[in-house]
């Protein structure tokens, strides 16, 4: 019998249980457990170096113990130089190397000019002469990342379910959010907006909660648990600055609830045609605020959905177009 072919996965270490690459990594490592081609080894926090010019870089022993051990190198990172670090080591020991970025359009960084100069001089480079295969998200990633590179793979990501759930009633007034409170680019100061009294909104993150009497915080819940508010609330609001996915947006449609989200928000490349979902533009307080009302009373085609972002369909992707 082949042996099977071993996937390291490498990322930064997370900052906390909300790690968007971090939970990328997980859930890729939970998908090809038991594979019969493919062993995706332990996922590590390898020791590194931070810094306030290149955030990050590894310290290069136990970079290189753990590529040695592999046969696809999988590196997550954007604008860091510890990302730029695996990829060189990984091409240099005859490697086959996967690149995911996690990208967000410099213009919606903390620093854009910075990132921009950090990404093309450090990051960029590495990429066109050690990545085999560069993943991407959504339209604008893939459009980004042609520019570059031969071989780019446009995958999204894929429904997991949290939980049976069982048979809950919708609240016909509840709005659910779900995001880092603390995170201005998540769009907290949206749900301010709302007439206070006139719903009951319920928060799902970490950080100051807004001093409202409707607003209800939840923090580092289970996953029984969020799949319950999400089945319970009347509508998700993702008022985001930008978001290259989202995961909450895939978790409530598919528990059939309905989404209301900023045109910012990429999972939509995914969704035209599918019930379910409606788009304000970025920006527009009094639009957000109108739009609610129309949202909840969206039909959600939860089927469609789940067919969408199947996990069996993406995992074959994933066998076949980037590993394999």
């Amino acid at each position: 019998m082949e042996e099977k072919k071993r996937i390291l996965f490498i990322r930064r270490t997370p900052k906390n249980k909300y790690s968007g690459i971090a939970n990328y990594c997980r859930a890729l490592y939970a998908m090809f457990s038991g594979d019969s081609e493919l062993q995706p080894l332990d996922i590590v926090d390898y020791p590194a170096r931070h810094s306030a010019l290149f955030h990050f870089y590894y310290r290069l022993k136990p970079l290189y113990q753990a590529i040695r051990q592999a046969d696809i190198v999988h590196v997550n990172g954007y604008t860091e130089l510890g990302a730029a670090q695996a990829l060189l080591m990984a091409k240099w020991m005859g490697k086959k190397t996967v690149y995911t970025a996690h990208w967000h359009p410099f213009e919606n960084l903390s620093h854009p000019t910075g990132g921009k100069l950090f990404f093309n001089l450090f990051v960029k480079p590495a990429i066109k002469c050690c990545a085999d295969v560069v993943t991407t998200i959504n339209n604008e990633d893939t459009r980004f990342f042609q520019t570059f590179h031969r071989h780019v793979v446009q995958i999204p990501h894929w429904y997991a379910p949290l939980s049976d759930g069982g048979d809950i009633r919708k609240r016909s007034n509840m709005v659910l959010f779900v995001g880092r409170l603390s995170d201005p680019v998540k769009g907290v100061d949206y749900l301010q907006r709302l007439p206070e009294g006139r719903y009951d909104i319920h928060l799902v993150g970490n950080g100051p909660k807004p001093s409202r009497t409707d607003m209800t915080q939840h923090c580092n819940i289970p996953a029984d648990e969020l799949a319950h508010l999400y089945r319970e609330a009347s509508v998700l609001v993702i008022p985001s600055k930008y978001e290259a996915f989202s995961y909450a947006a895939l978790e409530a449609l598919a528990c059939g609830t309905p989404v209301l989200m900023s045109d910012r928000v990429r999972i939509a490349d995914y969704l035209d045609g599918v019930a379910g979902f409606r788009i304000f533009h970025y920006g527009d307080y009094d639009g957000f605020v109108k739009a609610i009302d129309k949202t909840i009373t969206l039909p959600v085609d939860s089927q469609r959905v789940t067919e969408i972002f199947s996990q069996t369909a993406i995992r074959e992707r994933y066998k076949n177009e980037v590993y394999l």
